[in-house]
């Protein structure tokens, strides 16, 4: 028997799950499945409510404290599905499914998403940050839906999200559901010869950069951090560091964009510097995978003073 698809989905109460669940049970590509949708909350929209092109699917409503490994089971011998939409109450850690919930063998998971709703998440995430920390953390998508660009920060959304987890996939879509680029947002020019990027913007230049080589590759840009070195660098570059705040107060790190430099006597380590350079991008391997990581040819430097904010925050 083929494997069976497993599409798992969270967010606060009324982010629009959902809507986005029956969207994708109704693509095309699920024609002639046999299909189940449990969910664990009441919305302000029901699937009853909700067109499918094939006939509607198996709709199981329960409690997460009623999700357990005899319920996958149950499942599995009454309806054999081909795809399994779960919506999960986003007021329970993904981490009550995911580390303890056994599922049939042939159960694959195809994608963990977190669906949010733009118009109330820079309050939400104030107040609940490490809520937000385990939906970043256990998904592989984040679909943030009714996203005003006059109104939301569309690169501080997509920097609170990859501070927590780089690799995530991360759409956009205004209220009429049509897809943003945040290329199209951007606080700076790249288009320029040389792209003054304030400090305040370093976190979001990274996070962009992580994703988007295609757009920042061979570009000339002016970046400002602190001056440091490592023993592995063996006097051959060094490194623009900042410090970030990742989801909360109590979970910092660390920004370090490699300067390919040959370093001299005199080099001012621990300094603050404002570094001229082509962005260039070398490969790593992160948790088994390999990523693009951008760095600087440096062309100049110039010693600076530290940034009003020294901390950057992506919240």
């Amino acid at each position: 028997m083929e494997d069976c698809l497993v599409y798992f989905f969270t967010g606060f109460l009324d982010s629009g799950k959902t809507t986005v669940i029956g969207e994708w049970a109704g693509n095309d590509a699920f024609r002639g499945k046999k299909i189940v949708i449990l969910t664990t909350e009441e919305g302000d929209v029901e699937y009853d409510d909700l067109t499918f092109p094939d006939e509607t699917p198996v709709i199981i409503g329960k409690d997460t404290t009623e999700v357990t490994r005899d319920l996958m089971f149950e499942i599995e011998r009454e309806h054999k599905p081909d795809v399994i939409f779960i919506e999960w109450n986003g007021s329970v850690s993904p981490s009550k499914f995911f580390d303890e919930v056994d599922v049939p063998e042939r159960w694959a998971l195809a994608a963990a998403v977190v669906v949010i709703d733009a118009t109330t998440y820079s309050e939400y995430y104030k107040n609940m940050q490490t809520f937000f920390a385990d939906y970043y953390r256990f998904c592989d998508t984040a679909i943030f839906n009714r996203v005003d660009p006059e109104i939301n920060n569309i690169p501080k959304l997509r920097g609170s999200v990859k501070s927590v987890n780089p690799s995530i996939n991360l759409t956009f879509l205004d209220k009429d559901d049509k897809l943003l680029d945040i290329g199209n947002y951007l606080p700076y020019d790249l288009s320029q010869d040389v792209c003054d990027i304030s400090p305040d913007d370093f976190g979001l230049f990274w996070t962009d950069a992580l994703d988007n080589a295609d757009r920042y590759n061979g570009k000339k840009v002016k970046l400002t951090g602190q001056a440091v070195t490592f023993r592995e660098f063996k006097g051959k570059a060094f490194a623009l560091q900042r410090q970030a705040y990742t989801c909360c107060a109590s979970d910092m790190g660390q920004i370090n964009l490699l300067c390919l430099y040959n370093i001299k006597p005199n080099f001012p380590v621990g300094m603050w510097l404002k570094v001229t350079g082509t962005i260039r991008y070398f490969e790593d391997k992160q948790n088994g995978q390999t990523i693009n990581v951008p760095c600087l040819e440096v062309i100049d430097y110039a010693i600076t003073s530290k940034p009003e904010t020294e901390i950057i925050y992506f919240s």
